[in-house]
Order: C-alpha cells, then structure tokens, then sequence
C-alpha cells in the first residue's frame, strides 16, 4: 500500500514537472520532428504518424506557452510615477511609468481619466509606460488610470498651458503696455508744452504791457512836462510883456510929467494924448496861443477838438502856427 501511494505521488510530481514544462516544451518538439522524420523516411506510415504526433504536442505546446504570457493574475493595485504636479505645454507630452501588484500581472485595456477630455494617453497592452498626451486644450485637470476591471489608480494634477500663445499674449500686453506708455508721455510731454508755451505767453504779454504801460506813463509824463514848460513859458512871457509894458508907460508918465511944466496946454494935450495911447498900449492883449496836435498839420483853438489827444496836445503862439499849420476850420 506504502509503495502504491509512492508511485502515485512520483507520478503527480511527473505530472506536474510536465504540466510546468509545457508551455516550453514546443522548443524541444520541433527539431524532434525533423529528427524523426530523418529516422523514419523509409516508413512513410510510421513517419506520418509521428509527425502528426509531435506536431500536435508542438502546437499544444506553443499554445500553452502563448496563453501563460497573455494570461497572469489579476491586477490588485495600479499606481503611476512621477506622483508631483506637473505643468505642460499644449504641444508636450509627459511619459508615465506604470506599476502594478503583483508584479507578474499584466495589463491590457487602460482608461485615463481626466476632467473636460483635457488630455489623452497613448499605452500599449502589457507595457509598463505610457504618455500623457494634451487634447489641444488648456487648463487643469486631476488625472488618473483606470483598469478594465474597475481598479483605480492614484491621481495626478497637471497643467496645460500653451507657452507660445502666452508669449504672444505677453508681447502684446507688453506692446501695447508699451504705446500706452508712450502715449501717456507725448500727452504729459504736449502738455507741459503747452502749459510752458501759455507761461511764456503770459510772461510775454505781462512784460509787454508793462513796457506799454512804461512807454505810456513816459510818453504823458513828457507830454506834461511839456506842457507845463509851455505853460511857464507863456506865463514868462506875458508876466515879461507886461512888466514892459508897465515901465513903458511909467517911462512914458515921467516924460509926459517934465514936458508937462514947459507947456500945459499943450503938454496937457499931448499927456491926454499920451494917456490914450499908453491906454492903448495897455489895453493891447498878448499874442494869441493855438494848440497843435501830436501829428496832426492844422492848428487849433481848442486842445481836444475832433479826434485830438489833449495829453499830447502843445501850444505855440499864433504867429509861429500860421507860417507852418493850415488852421481848423472846425474849431475856428
């Protein structure tokens, strides 16, 4: 009974051995079909029975081997790498690695899934990598992996950004920031020129005015000085005429009084005469003044006749008017 059960167990193990050598055994099968095809040539009966055998052990073989690498244990775990957030350009790609537990199982069909199709992977079945790749948009998304039968992985943060598009954005704020600016300073610059050029037109027009009004105050402090000087002058003249005219008749008195006892009668007549003509001579006014305008060629009788200035108005004696001036007919 003891060696029975013996037996039975080698053959399990046997068994076994070549269950576990079975997937391998089509690379020993196939050149032992040449062999025994060499060996049996002259038995065609004998040689087509062993070729059929072997090849169907062969095929048997091979197929097991195909099955035991597509086939493994069922995924337990899925994780990715790098596990840090990421930021992306919309035209990158960020390459994965992929590990599962238990380590022999093998992967087929992946989901990536991602917030608004943001991104996509590109994977093939049974590799241990893969890329991320952008849809074309940008943004933000949380990613992760997703196996056929439901298991998740762990999630990762990624940014997509278009880098060219943000550049062109940049250099246009930055132009535009730019003109702005320069605007900002031709407008300063126009109006403190402005301003400048309407502070020296003022200081202009101040500094004008006062060399007018300068000009102005000179020309009628002249204007009566002259005047006044003419004034004097005149008074001089007739205070002189008159003086003269005092002591020639004074003269006159003296002379007529010392001829006065030679003769009355006729010294009476010639005092009574004398008299009348130092009345005479006493009643002759001064010469007669008329005024002459600034620029004017006529001379007249009053200073501020028509459109005359009396500030600039003068007077000169009548005689010396009418050798040179027409005389106004409008104030005569």
């Amino acid at each position: 009974m003891g060696k029975t059960l013996v037996k039975i167990f080698l053959v399990l193990v046997f068994l076994g051995v070549l269950l576990s050598l079975l997937p391998y055994a089509w690379i020993l099968l196939i050149p032992a079909v040449f062999l025994y095809r060499r060996k049996f040539r002259e038995e065609p009966l004998r040689k087509k029975k062993y070729t059929a055998a072997l090849g169907v052990l062969s095929l048997l073989s091979l197929g097991t081997f195909g099955y035991a690498q597509a086939s493994g244990p069922a995924v337990e775990k899925i994780s990715i790498s790098p596990t840090s957030n990421y930021e992306m350009d919309v035209n990158a790609e960020y390459p994965i690695n992929i590990q599962v537990q238990p380590e022999d199982a093998r992967l087929k069909n992946l989901e990536l899934v991602t917030d608004n199709g943001l991104l996509t992977l590109d994977y093939s079945k049974g590799e241990t990598s893969g890329v991320i790749k952008s849809s074309g948009k940008t943004g933000e998304s949380n990613v992760y992996l997703k196996t056929e039968d439901g298991k998740s992985s762990n999630a990762i943060h990624i940014s997509v950004t278009d880098k060219k598009a943000e550049a062109e954005a940049q250099q246009k704020a930055e132009a535009e920031a730019k003109k702005q600016a320069e605007e900002k300073a031709k407008q300063k610059a126009e109006a403190e020129a402005k301003k400048q050029a309407e502070k020296e037109a003022k200081q202009k027009a101040e500094a004008e005015a006062k060399k007018q009004a300068e000009e102005e105050a000179k020309q009628k402090a002249e204007a009566e000085a002259k005047k006044q000087a003419e004034e004097e002058a005149r008074l001089q003249a007739e205070a002189a005429a008159k003086q003269q005219a005092e002591e020639e008749a004074r003269l006159q008195a003296e002379a007529e009084a010392q001829q006065q006892a030679a003769e009355e009668a006729r010294l009476q007549a010639e005092a009574e005469a004398a008299a009348q003509e130092a009345e005479a001579a006493a009643a002759q006014p001064v010469e007669q003044m008329v005024w002459l305008s600034a620029t004017g060629e006529k001379y007249h009788s009053i200073p501020n006749c028509g459109n005359m200035n009396p500030d600039n108005a003068r007077q000169v004696p009548l005689s010396q008017a009418e050798g040179r001036y027409e005389r106004c007919k409008n104030c005569w």
